[in-house]
């Protein structure tokens, strides 16, 4: 094989490596926003397992479901055009103001991994401490007295220093629950799991870009535990 055809050979070898690379980035990133979304939605309706979301965290994961998506249409774009135009793609990506959006894109999903971490690790540790049951155990059943006790946790984290008598005041006045449905819960739970996987897909498509490894993130919540 002569010089040039291996030039030739290791240039469409990289390209192609390429566009597995913008598939794999793409996907990621739609599935996020999928979920992101779903999450956005779903968690609506959905009962507080965590104890209640701060403004900012529930703002953090609308402003990632947003930049996932955008990521999402961009992805489709660079998969598109590295197939048709890969000098163009090249081209784009040398340009500093593209460089700096898809930075901040990347940090805005980042935030929503730390806001979905922070969920995520409250509402397994309600799970486990009213019921002594694994998330997966917790999706099959719940007992009676077991979702009395993680209804009336979610109220005491939501309402600090809730007493006993205070909390049974709330529960005959129809202003608090004595104890969410198995449905309720496993909706829930449900909602929770897809905002971890959406996170998880996130910090791996930021992990492939290489951006993680520059981005430091503190998401600051107060958290009692009692």
């Amino acid at each position: 094989m002569s010089a040039d055809s291996y030039a030739k050979e290791l240039k469409s070898s990289n390209r192609e490596s390429k566009v597995v690379g913008e598939i794999i980035g793409m996907t990621l990133s739609c599935t996020s926003a999928v979920l992101g979304w779903l999450v956005v939605f779903g968690g609506a309706a959905a009962i507080p397992l965590s104890g209640g979301t701060s403004a900012a965290v529930t703002y953090l994961g609308t402003s990632a479901a947003l930049a996932s998506s955008a990521q999402c249409g961009i992805g489709l774009a660079r998969v598109g055009t590295e197939i048709y135009a890969p000098e163009k793609l090249d081209e784009f990506d040398s340009n500093e103001w593209y460089q700096t959006t898809s930075k901040a894109l990347d940090y805005i999903s980042l935030a929503g991994v730390g806001a979905a971490g922070s969920t995520t690790i409250k509402a397994l540790s309600n799970l486990k401490k009213t019921s002594g049951k694994s998330t997966m155990d917790a999706l099959k059943t719940l007992n009676r007295q077991e979702r009395a006790r993680l209804t009336k946790e979610i109220s005491r984290q939501n309402i600090p220093n809730l007493s006993s008598k205070a909390y049974k005041k709330l529960i005959k006045s129809g202003q608090a629950k004595r104890r969410y449905s198995p449905t309720e819960i496993n909706h829930a739970i449900r909602i929770q799991l897809k905002d971890a996987i959406g996170a998880t897909l996130s910090f791996t498509g930021s992990a492939i870009s290489g951006n993680v490894r520059s981005i430091a993130i503190g998401i600051y919540e107060e958290m009692q535990f009692e």
